[in-house]
């Protein structure tokens, strides 16, 4: 036993004193040190919501927003999009029971802006990818007037809302027209005013003092009314029924603003040259190489004023803007408006009130030349937003516009004449907000339309078809839930 005992010692010492030469030894070694985290910060110089992306100088910022809506309208009975390209008077009539009053939107928005320091200043870009589910009346309609269909199931819709750089006063891509001011701020269902996402190459000076002045090249395609927009020539040796349309694009839409923004709120003046090239044909006996063109130059101004009205209460402010076009009608109104029904070319509806120029045939001649008789008009607009509480406010707006298309005012309506046409929008909001950023609304408009229209010498001045009027109106009311984040 002690023999045992005494073994069992010198094997635990001898252990212990090998362990311990051991960790000496394996103190002398060098040891990796861990590397360090690279942990995400916040950006100071950008704003909320900016955070360095790990191992650049590059600042970020990820958002969306999903919005649900449904709306009713209701309005007279109108004229179907469908029949010959010149004779509205054989076109069915479409009683609202044929249409669809009622729909549903859904809506996702996804966008993610960078920013960085530069020598030249902040360089931006800045990507938003729209999602829509659309079904009912939000399925018909469109800017260039007028549903292929009556009624429509729906369908998903994808689209860039926006895509640009920004960097030392240069603007490139797709960006809110700079023409815009108000650009239906508020209002849901659009007013009389414009309010376009374009593509653009843009420059802005910034003057000083909150002055700025920008020169914007901006693609003309996307303020042409439509193709048939320009009217249609009446008799001649057209080879198919087809109507005046545009031409190619040449000149781009040139924009200038004059922009002023202090404590009080803003002002803006804008101006925009669009040129008008309409053409037709082939005509017949021609080989498909006969065509006949005209050009002409159309042109617009607005002016915007925004208070602030912080002695109301906090968030209030009054919004007014006034526009006037010659031959360019999409800057007066190219607000988007759901389907309150067809086009006034077809004797009752919303979408515009009419053209950017009506062709008319040359007296005399039999291979489509024409004259084009440019429209002009001029919109006005308000919008007051006042808020009761911190989370209840409602906004009041309305707009008025008017169009005339000169001698194109004696060509019989039936051959897409068209005299004169005002159109009277107004609406109210209430919007309550129970939470940051979550929002509800509800929006109540009605709009009316009155025109004067030609008819033929041999018709009477109120031979309309039976149920259809030449003065319109319509109501709507639509429901929002917006959440962003």
């Amino acid at each position: 036993m002690h023999h045992m005992t005494f073994a069992k010692s010198l094997l635990l010492g001898t252990a212990a004193l090998i362990s311990a030469a051991s960790l000496a030894q394996a103190a002398d070694l060098p040891v990796a040190k861990a590397a360090p985290v690279d942990y995400v910060r916040v950006c100071d110089w950008t704003g909320a919501g900016f955070f360095y992306i790990p191992g650049t100088d590059t600042c970020i910022s990820i958002g969306a927003q999903v919005r649900i809506e449904g709306v009713f309208i209701s309005n007279s009975r109108t004229l179907a999009p469908v029949g010959t390209a010149t004779n509205a008077a054989n076109r069915i009539i479409v009683p609202a029971r044929d249409r669809d009053e009622s729909g549903f939107l859904a809506r996702v928005r996804l966008g993610v802006d960078t920013r960085t320091q530069t020598a030249y200043g902040t360089l931006r870009a800045f990507i938003q990818y729209q999602i829509d589910r659309v079904q009912g009346t939000y399925a018909e309609g469109g800017l260039s007037g007028g549903a292929s269909t009556i009624t429509n199931s729906g369908g998903n819709n994808a689209t860039l809302r926006r895509g640009f750089i920004q960097f030392a006063g240069i603007t490139a891509g797709r960006v809110q027209s700079f023409f815009d001011f108000y650009a239906d701020n508020y209002n849901y269902e659009g007013i009389a005013n414009s309010d376009l996402a374009q593509n653009v190459l843009a420059y802005t000076y910034q003057v000083g003092g909150g002055l700025s002045a920008t020169f914007s090249i901006e693609d003309r395609n996307a303020r042409n009314l439509s193709a048939q927009g320009l009217g249609y020539i009446t008799g001649g040796t057209q080879a198919t029924t087809s109507s005046v349309r545009y031409a190619g694009e040449t000149i781009p839409d040139l924009v200038g603003v004059l922009r002023y923004d202090q404590a009080w709120g803003s002002a803006q003046l804008s101006a925009a040259y669009h040129e008008i090239q309409a053409e037709s044909g082939p005509f017949a006996g021609t080989g498909g190489q006969g065509f006949s063109g005209q050009d002409a130059d159309g042109f617009a101004v607005q002016g915007g004023v925004r208070l602030k009205l912080p002695m109301l209460a906090a968030g209030d402010d009054l919004w007014v803007e006034g526009a006037y076009q010659n031959g360019a009608y999409l800057y007066q109104d190219s607000a988007y408006y759901i389907n309150q029904g067809f086009s006034s070319a077809y004797l009752g509806g919303f979408q515009h009130i009419d053209r950017d120029a009506i062709a008319i045939r040359t007296p005399g001649t039999a291979n489509g030349a024409f004259t084009l008789q440019k429209g002009e008009g001029f919109s006005v607009m308000a919008a007051f937003n006042h808020y009761f509480t911190p989370n209840f406010h409602d906004v009041i707006f309305g707009s008025y516009e008017q169009t005339s298309y000169g001698r194109a005012g004696r060509i019989d309506w039936t051959q897409g004449g068209l005299g004169f046409a005002e159109q009277y929008k107004i609406g109210n909001q209430f919007l309550w907000d129970p939470a940051k950023n979550l929002e509800f609304g509800l929006e109540f408009d009605y709009a009316k339309i009155n025109q004067t229209l030609a008819h033929n010498v041999n018709q009477a001045a109120t031979a309309l078809p039976v149920g259809v009027s030449k003065n319109p109106d319509a109501f709507e009311a639509r429901l929002r839930v917006e959440r962003d984040f």
